[in-house]
């Protein structure tokens, strides 16, 4: 068996034992032995978006706090049309399911044609608590991740045509959920081709952007800023206040200061020092190749590092790091020197800690806080391989250019 076979394979019997268990136990105690906070009703996440498009579609404003449901509206408003169009939230159950299975097969698409040991490894990403909690909501990034998966899969930069529909689909997926903007991580590579990728998704997002302005803001009040099984650079200092709380202590209220974004930055610094010394040095370490592998790599890093700075997202953001699977396990496979093999390795580690341990089955009032100890070393470590391809991007253009 190869690894598309094992996830496959893998993924249909957890289908199995989802449905057999939820009709023995119910809804949320299955969820809760694959540890995720289960919500109500299934597919809750897709439940807000179809309600507040039904709604819409009746005259009522969408971004008014709990106008439609339960819980706020905070995603592009072409999403409405689906009111329009006759959907509300009675569709949510096939809609889930579409997206769920599109995300899947472009997983596959990405990751087979490996060992079966790595497909194992594969499918234990996948079947994480994080990305599971998004699975169960029935969350929108599912279909984000199918659209993202599918242009790293088209990218290919010997075709100006191949690059242009990826742009395309990119630029679709940014209209959708908008961080996917973060793909122009792939300007890293320093190249025409990549450069031409960049220019046509951050004109279009920009455009799009201007164009839906107002409700941008109206996006940003709605969505919540909380340690609830959360990652983002404010997500640890909000969680610190948390404890302290339950502790009979006053809160520190750093979460809101110049504290947070300033350790972020210094991250970031620290992470460019780290590059250009290992540069210096000769050190070749995370080498991000140009195939599909290292496009998918691209995409996930920038995603994550990309959204850490918009202070918290919900775990379930943190599936986009299964883009950078296929990377992985090709240096997994490969013939690395022996110390870069180390630093991949703990990497790749330190990505699947992130998937397994930011989950939390015993409710939304616990903060993790070696998760999130984990989340800021991802960051480090994720920056510090993307800012490596920058330098051996302008290193190879420059040779190029000699």
């Amino acid at each position: 068996m190869r690894s598309g076979a094992v996830i496959s394979l893998g993924t249909l019997i957890s289908l199995i034992l989802l449905l057999c268990f939820g009709r023995l136990f119910g809804w949320d105690a299955t969820w809760r032995a694959f540890g995720v906070t289960p919500l109500q009703p299934p597919f809750f996440d897709m439940h807000v978006i179809l309600d507040y498009a039904s709604c819409a579609a009746k005259g009522f404003d969408a971004y008014v706090p709990h106008s439609c449901n339960q819980d706020n509206f905070n995603i592009p408003p072409i999403w409405l049309r689906l009111g329009y169009l006759g959907f509300d939230g009675t569709y949510s159950n096939w809609f889930s399911i579409t997206i769920i299975a599109a995300a899947l097969a472009v997983l596959v698409a990405l990751l087979k044609g490996r060992s079966a040991g790595n497909g194992v490894l594969a499918l234990a990403a996948i079947l994480s608590p994080s990305v599971m909690m998004g699975v169960e909501r029935g969350n929108l990034d599912l279909l984000i991740l199918a659209l993202v998966g599918a242009a790293a899969l088209i990218y290919d930069e010997r075709s100006v045509g191949r690059i242009s529909w990826a742009a395309a689909v990119i630029s679709a997926a940014s209209a959708l959920k908008l961080f996917p903007m973060f793909c122009v991580a792939i300007g890293v590579r320093c190249n025409r081709r990549a450069l031409l990728f960049v220019s046509v998704v951050s004109v279009l997002s920009l455009v799009y952007l201007a164009a839906i302005f107002d409700d941008v803001i109206s996006i940003r009040r709605n969505v919540p800023t909380t340690f609830i099984l959360s990652y983002g650079y404010k997500a640890f200092f909000l969680g610190l206040d948390h404890l302290r709380t339950e502790a009979g202590l006053k809160a520190f209220d750093l979460a809101d200061t110049w504290l947070p974004i300033t350790a972020a930055i210094f991250t970031l610094i620290l992470s460019a020092a780290t590059a250009v010394s290992s540069f210096r040095r000769g050190r070749s370490f995370c080498k991000i190749t140009g195939g599909v592998a290292g496009t998918a790599f691209l995409f996930g890093g920038g995603i994550y590092c990309g959204t850490f700075f918009l202070g918290t997202n919900f775990i379930y953001r943190l599936m986009f790091l299964l883009l950078c699977l296929p990377q992985f396990q090709d240096w997994r496979s490969g013939k690395s020197e022996r110390g870069a093999q180390l630093v991949e390795r703990v990497l790749y580690a330190t990505v699947l800690s992130t998937l397994w341990l930011n989950g939390n089955a015993t409710g939304h009032s616990s903060f993790l806080l070696v998760p999130q100890l984990i989340n800021w070393l991802l960051f480090f470590g994720l920056a510090v391989a993307l800012m490596s391809a920058f330098l051996n991007g302008l290193l190879s253009k420059a040779l190029q250019g000699g």
